[in-house]
């Protein structure tokens, strides 16, 4: 099983990251969109709201409630989403400056695309990659098999020669009967070619009833590179 420590401030609390543990965490009031459970301030197809204890126009869905399908390849359900306000929800800030932080924070998340944490979405940091997953393999031996496992997609449907290298940092969200996993590796993309830093997204699913399913792999994108520097 899976014992990563994800980090979830919001929550004031570390919930243990084992397949069974992430099914039990308290249900947010959240509506369940592609990438997890949000609120319902429009972010026109969006991924999630604030940090603000906002709670108006939202509707309690339990995280086992919703059974999640097996998504497309190389298709990221993050592509076309965009930012709404809601007069409802700017309303319930105590004053602008509040609210345009919440703004920014929800229009970030939206950019960083779930590889940096998002604990509103519960999109969480792996934070021991060296901690224990299945039997005795660890989060980083765990996590290179499904990055490799999707850089062997990328080459196989798009004729590339990437070769994974390490593993860098990963999150990942709980929902139900399946879970996404959010990674970052370095690559090379020919032989002895310089590293580059790659994202791979993947799915696996609770008590291995089903194979782990490939989403996508692709090179880093400048500005959230830049971004995770800003962070650490």
């Amino acid at each position: 099983m899976i014992t990563t420590m994800i980090s979830c401030d919001v929550m004031d609390k570390r919930a243990s990251a084992s397949v069974e543990d992430k099914l039990n965490l308290l249900p947010m009031k959240k509506q369940k969109l592609d990438e997890g459970y949000f609120e319902t301030e429009t972010e026109t197809e969006t991924e999630s709201e604030s940090e603000g204890e906002v709670e108006d126009g939202m509707d309690y869905r339990g995280l086992e409630d919703v059974e999640e399908s097996e998504p497309e390849w190389d298709v990221d359900s993050f592509d076309g989403r965009e930012y709404e306000s809601d007069a409802e929800i700017r309303d319930s800030f105590a004053n602008e400056n509040d609210y345009m932080e919440y703004r920014e924070e929800r229009i970030q998340a939206l950019e960083d695309r779930g590889f940096l944490p998002d604990p509103f979405n519960y999109i969480g940091a792996i934070q021991n990659l060296d901690g224990p997953a299945y039997g005795n393999m660890t989060n980083r031996e765990y996590l290179a098999g499904l990055a490799s496992m999707c850089v062997k997609k990328l080459n196989e449907v798009k004729g590339k020669t990437v070769e994974f290298d390490s593993i860098v940092r990963a999150t990942t969200n709980a929902g139900g009967a399946s879970w996404k996993l959010y990674i970052t590796f370095m690559a090379r993309e020919y032989p002895s070619g310089p590293l580059v830093e790659y994202q791979a997204k993947a799915m696996n699913f609770v008590g291995q009833s089903r194979d782990p399913v490939p989403i996508l792999c692709r090179p880093a994108p400048s500005p959230y590179k830049t971004r995770y520097l800003r962070l650490t």
